[in-house]
Order: C-alpha cells, then structure tokens, then sequence
C-alpha cells in the first residue's frame, strides 16, 4: 500500500444477497475507490454483474461512517427504481415457462 492510502475490506449481507466491499481511500489525486463484489455474481440495483469498481472524490461520503454504510445506503436508493422492484418480484415468483 503506497503512503497516503487507507484499504478496508467488508463482509456485508444485504437483502440476503452476500458481498464483499474493498474501499481504498486516497486511491489517486483526491480520489477514493470502492469495488464491491457480490457472491456467485449476484445481480444488484448497482450492477447486473455482481462486480461494480466506483471512484469518487475522497471525502465525499463523509456523512456516513464506513464505506459500509455509504454502499448500503446507496443500494438502498437504488432498490426503490421500477426496474429493480420488479426484478425482486419477479426472483420471488414460481415461473411456468
């Protein structure tokens, strides 16, 4: 890890769905990164592939404590979208076809 970088590796359930969030702080000039990966590729409101790589100004989460909590936050967001529900419902539902 070069000077100047913080790394932080989460193991995080949401919806039942199991991910790993690996959050790099100070990844390059002001900007952090986070990866999230999810188990056995699992689809997110974020990602259709279960892998989503992020790069944001360092610092601008900060009204969250963790990159924990800033990725379920924004998951959360994200889950109320039409397409995203339905896909839910749909996961939830026996189909005959």
């Amino acid at each position: 890890m070069e000077k100047g970088k913080s790394k932080t590796v989460q193991i995080i359930t949401w919806r039942g769905i199991r991910m790993e969030i690996t959050h790099v702080g100070t990844y390059s000039a002001g900007m952090d990164h986070i990866e999230i990966h999810t188990e056995n590729k699992m689809p997110i409101p974020i990602t259709e592939t279960g892998y989503k790589s992020h790069f944001f100004p360092t610092g601008s989460y900060a009204e969250y404590d963790t990159a924990e909590a800033f990725v379920v936050a924004w998951l959360e967001a994200e889950a109320d979208s039409k397409e995203w529900v339905a896909k839910e419902l749909a996961a939830q539902q026996m189909s005959l076809f």
